[in-house]
C-alpha cells in the first residue's frame, strides 16, 4: 500500500457550458476567478427527483462540473445499492455549485454536506440549496477538502449523523495527487464507516486506479465516459455487495 504513488497529471479540459472569449493559462485553479476570460456559465439542472428541472446558479469562478451522463450513471449505481434514502448522508467535496449533492437530496438522501474552498462557490451553493428547498437538510463548509476529511466530527455532529454514507470527490484534475488524496480518504475513520461509498472522478490520463486502497477501500465500479473515469469504492463492503477488481488497475 505504501508504494502506491501518482504524480499530478496534465489533463487539459474545456470549461463546459458555452463559448468563452479571451486567453487563459493552461492550468487554472478551480475556485479562482477567471482572469481575461469571460465564460458563459454552464447550464446545470437537477435531473430527477423532487427538484427536477431546477436550474442551478454557477459561481463566477473556474468550474468543471460533473458531466450529465456521468452523474446519471453515478445515481443509477447508488439507486442499485439502495443508498438514496432518508437515513443516508451524502458529502459533496470540491463541490463547485453543489450539483452532485443537490441531486442526491433531490433523489431522496436525507442530509448533505457541501465542501468547497472558494467562498464564492459556497455562497452559490447556499443560494441553490435555498432555491431547491434543501437548505434545512444541508451544511455548507468553506474549507479545503483535505482538512475536512481529517476533521469531520463537528460537521457530522451539527447534522446529527455519525458517518457519511456517500462521499463524492470531484477535484480539479491537475491540482491533486490522487494517491495521497485517496489514501487520506481511505484512512478517514471519523468520516467513513463500513459500507460507506466513495465516488471519485478522475481523468483517463491518470491510468486505472487500484482495486483496493489502504486495505479497506474496495473497488466496486470503474467506468469510462469519454475522457472521464468514474470509480466507486466501498469501505469494507458487506457480503451482499460484489467488488469488481477486474475493472480496476493492478493491485498496489
Amino acid at each position: 500500500e505504501g508504494g502506491w504513488k501518482t504524480e499530478k497529471v496534465v489533463a487539459e479540459r474545456q470549461r463546459m457550458g458555452g463559448k468563452a472569449t479571451g486567453t487563459r493559462q493552461t492550468v487554472k485553479t478551480q475556485g479562482r476567478k477567471w482572469d481575461t476570460v469571460k465564460p458563459a456559465p454552464p447550464t446545470i439542472r437537477v435531473s430527477t427527483g423532487t427538484a427536477k428541472g431546477r436550474k442551478l446558479k454557477s459561481p463566477d469562478v473556474y468550474l468543471r462540473p460533473m458531466m450529465g451522463k456521468v452523474k446519471e450513471a453515478l445515481f443509477s449505481f447508488l439507486r442499485e445499492w439502495d443508498v438514496l434514502k432518508e437515513e443516508c448522508t451524502f458529502c459533496d467535496t470540491f463541490a463547485g455549485c453543489g450539483s452532485v449533492g443537490i441531486e442526491a437530496l433531490s433523489q431522496g438522501v436525507g442530509k448533505s454536506i457541501f465542501v468547497d474552498y472558494s467562498k464564492e462557490a459556497c455562497n452559490v451553493i447556499g443560494d441553490n440549496l435555498e432555491m431547491c428547498g434543501f437548505d434545512e437538510r444541508s451544511l455548507v463548509i468553506c474549507s479545503k477538502a483535505e482538512n475536512f476529511y481529517n476533521a469531520p466530527e463537528r460537521a457530522l455532529q451539527r447534522l446529527g449523523r455519525a458517518k457519511v454514507d456517500v462521499l463524492s470527490i470531484t477535484p480539479p484534475y491537475e491540482e491533486v495527487v490522487y494517491s495521497d488524496l485517496l489514501t487520506m480518504v481511505a484512512e478517514a475513520d471519523a468520516l467513513l464507516g463500513d459500507g460507506s461509498f466513495v465516488v471519485v472522478e478522475y481523468p483517463v490520463e491518470l491510468g486505472l486506479l487500484p482495486p483496493v486502497i489502504a486495505g479497506r477501500m474496495v473497488g466496486m465500479k470503474n467506468r469510462k465516459y469519454g475522457r472521464t473515469m468514474l470509480a466507486i469504492y466501498c469501505i469494507r463492503p458487506g457480503v451482499d455487495l460484489y467488488p469488481r477488481p477486474e475493472e480496476f488497475g493492478p493491485p498496489v
